[in-house]
């Protein structure tokens, strides 16, 4: 017969951590073990501190089996099937224990972690306020990071931060809820003062890497690259293979427009992480940047087939437009339906200047700029006080696109037109110096030129709230080289959205959009953040000294015929959505001996275009492609052509104004939202109203009644050139002099105290 074990000499090798002898020890005492209880709960909990969980559970359920209402076997079994990955089962054991004992601390705390652990924040923040208002012992500085991090889940940030303090009140080494409160600080759009205080944590307690990455990620959100880099160095230096580290490096490398490295250490990630969403839509988004369209597609591609994480993401939005910049249509219609739905329900993001190309939808504009707004930029703007009414108005233009671009061209002769007598104005250059004949133009133009491409955020606000400026004008809004963290924080007393971004920018940061009244037309105020503004006449400024060249062009020349009639449309590509192309072809098809001419953008869209051309039934020889020309000759050779076409949802800007300043006329569909609505505004402004319709079939129908009445469309010219000398929308004096009466309002109003009011400039004198 063996001898006994003594029980009390196998838990004093346990408590030893001498595991591999007490779990010996405990498998000798088994068979006297008569409840099945003792030995097998103290057998379970050694095999689980060796790593043996399995094994551990075999032996906690068949002690829970003979004991199923003992609390602390129950907690015990929640333990071993948290650490088997097996939460829900966890779960529902620490539930019972709490059941079974309504006090039991341990069993509150474990039942609170393991719904966070599974993503039932709703629950999780229940268990943990329970366990505040109970008062249960245990309460600690894990505790208050643990609710902190379940209120960050649930976008209760101010709860969180005020949970993660409390965490370092209890514990001021503790270095995760430092993170912790970092990223909260950040998620508030306090980035300043979040990375002082991630600076001041590392400098004082050390660098986890869990502080780095945080530091580094508020150093991007400065736009602060070169540090940020430097933080992210360090990163990949101690753990080379970190995820967050790679994309943060990456990220800022790009930042710093040095695209070959960041694309290299973007690839290295997307090696290690395969199976990365996040990886991939960073990847999307360098390449977009370093102009690979096609590379940033396929990675928007491969996005979308990932698992989504927590939160949602624009990875199928992104995917959409990326390819409409490409014309690859595939399945547009069905991938369109999706990111709306997911869209409208939360499941998906969907940025604010893709919602513009994709649909023509005030409503949905308005939705997607409030949650960018929301999610990007979440600070509260600094009120800054209006200066006395009285003295030069000091004007400030903030822009990406001060050089050869459309916005340069529309502002240039503008900027040389204000009243320096009654204005003092400043461009503010959010893009490269490039030293191209616009940019000079505009740097002549001003009387001060402020580059503040380089400076991170933190630095450019102070320099531009350092000029007492009157007016800051946004010309990006959510495009090109944008800065909305500027004027999210604030940089002079009344702030509006300007030629730029045709659409709202959701935020509260905004006083005023800028447009006209057939852009904004009565009514439209429920769908912009922003109080509207209507200009006289027209929103968007020209120049009357731009240079055309008509005189030597031919046809023959651009591979034009010499007697078909060619419809013309040098909109972007992303413009050209499925349904707009699809009513050109079939008014090509009407049109015998017809050609389409569109601008080439990238090889890859013009393939596609020819193909979906050919598989429409057309032949794609008469898609003629307008390849890069200088200025004064692109514009004249609109000269050459005999209608141009406007597409819907996102109309033609400056492209329609290009064509009607060299005598083509353009035939616009009316939308609804502003982007939809500025072809019609410019046409109103040049005398032709009567080339706007309102649904497609009358566009169809109008073109190809057009195009087969040669008398008529002639008319029509000659009515537009007629009519160009003298119209509103190419006299730039007086523009600037309605523009300028609608500064002195909004200025006059802030400086008495007044709130930001809509305002209607369309009965100023024309004195």
């Amino acid at each position: 017969m063996a001898a006994a074990v003594d029980l009390r000499q196998c838990v004093a090798l346990h408590q030893a951590g001498r595991l591999d002898e007490a779990i010996h020890c405990y498998r000798r005492a088994l068979p006297q073990d008569r409840g099945g209880i003792q030995v097998n709960r103290l057998l379970g909990l050694a095999l689980f501190a060796k790593g043996e969980a399995a094994q551990a559970l075999t032996h906690l359920r068949a002690a829970v089996g003979k004991a199923p209402k003992d609390p602390n076997l129950l907690n015990d079994l929640g333990n071993v099937l948290r650490g088997l990955g097996r939460q829900p089962e966890a779960v529902q054991a620490f539930r019972r224990a709490i059941e079974a004992e309504p006090g039991f601390a341990f069993a509150h705390f474990n039942l609170a972690d393991g719904l966070l652990e599974l993503g039932r924040h709703s629950e999780a923040l229940e268990a943990y306020r329970t366990i505040a208002a109970r008062r249960l012992p245990g309460i600690d500085a894990d505790f208050h990071n643990n609710l902190g991090t379940c209120l960050m889940a649930l976008d209760r940030t101010e709860e969180a931060l005020a949970a993660f303090e409390a965490a370092l009140i209890a514990d001021p080494g503790h270095a995760p809820a430092a993170a912790h409160l970092g990223a909260a600080l950040q998620r508030l759009g306090r980035n300043r003062e979040a990375v002082g205080f991630l600076r001041d944590r590392v400098q004082k307690r050390g660098a986890t890497i869990q502080l780095l990455t945080t530091l580094g990620q508020g150093l991007l959100n400065l736009t602060d690259y070169a540090p940020a880099l430097a933080v992210f160095d360090e990163v990949t230096r101690r753990q080379p293979e970190l995820e967050r580290g790679l994309i943060g490096r990456a990220l800022a490398l790009s930042g710093l427009r040095r695209f070959e490295e960041a694309l290299s250490t973007i690839d290295r990630a997307a090696m290690r992480y395969p199976a990365s969403r996040s990886v991939q839509l960073v990847t999307g988004n360098i390449r977009l940047a370093a102009k690979d369209a096609e590379g940033a597609v396929a990675a928007f591609a491969r996005a979308v087939t990932l698992p989504q994480g927590q939160h949602p993401d624009a990875a199928q939005a992104m995917l959409l437009f990326n390819r409409l910049r490409l014309c690859d249509w595939t399945d547009f219609a069905a991938t369109r339906d999706a990111v709306l739905a997911g869209a409208a329900d939360g499941r998906l993001r969907l940025p604010p200047f893709e919602s513009l190309c994709i649909a023509d939808d005030p409503a949905l504009h308005l939705r997607s700029a409030t949650t960018h707004a929301r999610e990007n930029q979440p600070v509260r703007r600094s009120a800054l006080p209006a200066r006395p009414d009285g003295g030069r108005i000091r004007i400030g233009y903030v822009s990406g696109e001060l050089r050869e671009h459309a916005v340069g061209h529309l502002m240039a002769r503008l900027l040389e037109l204000h009243d320096r007598d009654a204005f003092e104005v400043h461009a503010i250059s959010l893009g490269k110096l490039t030293g191209d004949p616009v940019q000079t133009r505009i740097r002549a133009a001003v009387e001060h030129f402020h580059d503040v491409s380089t400076m991170p955020d933190v630095a450019a606000i102070a320099h531009l709230r350092s000029l007492d400026l009157d007016i800051a004008l946004d010309l990006n809004g959510y495009t090109g080289d944008s800065r909305t963290a500027l004027f999210a924080h604030g940089i002079a007393p009344v702030q509006a959205v300007f030629l730029g971004y045709p659409g709202t920018m959701g935020a509260p940061f905004m006083d005023y959009v800028i447009g006209d009244a057939v852009t904004l037309p009565e009514g439209a105020e429920r769908f912009y953040a922003e109080k509207p503004v209507r200009l006289p006449h027209c929103f968007m400024p020209t120049d009357n000294l731009r240079e055309i060249t008509i005189a030597g062009l031919t046809r023959a020349q651009f591979g034009l015929p010499e007697d078909g009639v060619v419809f013309c449309c040098f909109n972007n590509t992303h413009k050209i959505l499925p349904g707009a192309f699809d009513s050109m072809m079939r008014i090509l098809a009407a049109v015998p001996g017809s050609v389409l001419w569109l601008r080439e953008e990238n090889a890859p869209a013009t393939r596609n275009l020819k193909a979906a051309a050919e598989a429409r039934g057309i032949d794609p020889a008469r898609l003629v492609m307008a390849g890069r020309v200088d200025h004064a000759d692109h514009l004249g050779r609109h000269a050459l052509a005999d209608l141009f076409l406007d597409t819907l949802p996102y109309n033609a800007h400056t492209t329609a104004c290009d064509a009607l300043g060299a005598g083509l006329p353009v035939l616009t569909c009316l939308g609804q939202a502003f982007a939809g609505r500025v072809a019609a505004s410019l046409l109103s402004a040049v005398g032709l109203p009567d080339m706007i319709v309102d649904s497609e079939d009358a566009f169809e129908a109008r073109a190809i009644a057009l195009a087969g009445d040669r008398a008529a469309l002639a008319a029509i010219r000659a009515r537009l050139v007629a009519n160009l000398p003298d119209c509103p929308l190419f006299d730039t004096p007086r523009y600037a002099r309605g523009l300028e009466a609608a500064y002195r309002t909004l200025h006059g109003r802030q400086s008495a105290g007044g709130r930001p009011e809509a305002t209607d400039l369309r009965d100023i004198s024309e004195g």
